[in-house]
């Protein structure tokens, strides 16, 4: 183990990731480090990073350590920055100099370093880290009203431990407020909060509220240990079912199966609501029972998206011609299509007209049409194909038809240069490297035509530049 605090850069370097050591070198070169200095085995010092406050760092021995920076992991380039700021410019150790202090003279130097903005703010969060705490909170809410708020969150999540169930909860509330995801620092508070002797309803409100996968396994956990208060508090209903399901899940948890398939089944409102059932009837073994409210939520449900997997159950189970019409109703494919071919035979062609126009997907009418041999058809998806459609419909075409193809591929490459984007452009690059697959030859001269037509336009070179070598290969098409 290398000593701490450190003597010199080796005995730290080698235990940093060496882009961030390189970043830190570079703050303390540009003098960023606005204070350091070492009580026992821990340096501490102030750090001005991207931030109009600087940052308040802290590292012990093993690399231990905390920054007020939002950057997740430690050390950080703030850190490091202050260990370099600490080997060169080696501050003394504050400890032995403070135990030497009488009582009397401890007071009134805290009472002269308190009047200093700095200090004050560390003395404040050490005697009184609750109201502190609770004044960061208030902070924070007005950061979240002005649409920030992350920093000053990373700064208090850091404070967690050093706070009760009180303070915790504060924070958790005002993390709901959040202007962006707050689910990382919610992890990290419920993880202190799990600490302290946890409130089942301030879990369950603050579920309610913001129905997040953290607030709903941390209640779990609780609930596990407290079963009948829990399943008191999930006692009656809420608008999206929210406590219903906790209460299955919960019962589950706790052993009781057929209490908790019961309160499933009495929830059946919605189509979540099935996907929550037939879900843990398969898990449970119990695959006819779930057939059975799966074909039930079909019936009911109709096109709702959210029956795919429902829909995929069905036709990997029994694939009745009613479970292939619902999910191609749904999501039309060409499984589905040759499976209800084959298995309604002549009765297929009464009902084929309605599944075409269920399609809107041209590159599938395509691969039917091909499968079918209807040239006429083709035909007239082909004319009145729109032009976004062009590069997935070529793609199919390439096989049995690849004049066509080949068409497709140069007047969908033609219009993303015309967009005069660079995105528009590598686009292009990438259709006519499909060309080339098919005539390296129309693929090259169709890129020169398009340089010579728009020759101003750098990015163009740069994305098409392959094609003016006299031998291409053929570019990366995908």
């Amino acid at each position: 183990m290398p000593p701490f605090p450190p003597r010199e850069e080796r005995d730290f370097a080698s235990l940093v990731p060496r882009e961030v050591l390189r970043r830190g070198l570079a703050y303390y070169q540009e003098g960023r480090v606005l204070r350091v200095f070492r009580v026992g085995e821990k340096v501490l010092g102030l750090v001005q990073g991207s931030a109009e406050a600087p940052y308040r760092v802290e590292v012990g021995p093993g690399l231990w350590g905390r920054c007020t920076c939002p950057y997740p992991e430690f050390p950080c380039k703030h850190a490091v920055a202050l260990l370099y700021a600490y080997v060169e410019e080696k501050a003394p150790d504050l400890a032995p100099l403070i135990e030497a202090l009488t009582p009397e003279e401890a007071r009134g130097l805290l009472k002269k370093l308190a009047l200093l903005p700095e200090v004050g703010l560390y003395l404040a969060e050490a005697l009184a880290p609750e109201k502190a705490f609770l004044e960061g909170v208030k902070d924070l809410r007005r950061a979240f009203r002005l649409g920030g708020g992350q920093e000053e969150a990373r700064a208090l999540s850091l404070r967690l431990d050093r706070v009760g169930r009180k303070e915790v909860e504060a924070y958790l509330e005002a993390l709901l407020e959040a202007p962006f995801d707050p689910e990382p620092y919610l992890r990290i508070a419920l993880e202190r909060y799990l600490a302290l002797t946890p409130r089942l309803s301030f879990l369950l409100n603050l579920y309610l509220r913001h129905p997040s996968e953290a607030l709903r396994e941390a209640f779990l956990q609780v609930a596990g240990e407290r079963g009948e208060e829990a399943l008191h508090l999930l006692r009656g209903g809420n608008g999206l079912g929210l406590k219903r399901a906790l209460r299955a899940e919960l019962l589950f948890r706790l052993g009781r199966v057929e209490e908790g398939l019961s309160a499933l089944r009495e929830g059946l409102e919605g189509v979540g609501d099935y996907l929550l059932l037939v879900e843990r009837l398969m898990a449970l073994g119990r695959v006819e029972e779930a057939l059975r409210y799966a074909e039930e939520a079909r019936d009911w449900f109709g096109k709702d998206p959210r029956l795919l997997p429902l829909l995929d159950l069905l036709v990997a189970h029994r694939g009745s011609p009613e479970d292939h019409r619902a999910r191609f109703g749904v999501r039309p494919n060409l499984e589905d299509y040759l499976a209800l071919k084959s298995k309604l035979g002549r009765e297929f062609y009464r009902e084929r007209k309605a599944l075409l126009r269920q399609v809107r997907d041209p590159a599938l009418l395509a691969r039917i049409y091909l499968l079918e041999e209807d040239w006429k058809a083709l035909d007239r998806l082909l004319r009145n194909t729109p032009p976004e459609a062009y590069p997935a419909l070529a793609e199919v075409l390439e096989e049995k038809l690849p004049e066509e193809a080949k068409r497709l591929y140069l007047e969908a490459a033609r219009r993303e240069v015309e967009k005069g984007t660079r995105k528009a452009y590598r686009e292009a690059a990438r259709l006519l490297g499909r060309l080339s697959r098919l005539d390296p030859k129309a693929a090259r001269e169709a890129a020169l035509a398009l340089l010579q037509a728009y020759p101003r336009r750098r990015a163009l070179k740069e994305e098409l530049g392959f094609w003016l070598s006299e031998k291409p290969h053929g570019p990366m098409t995908e």
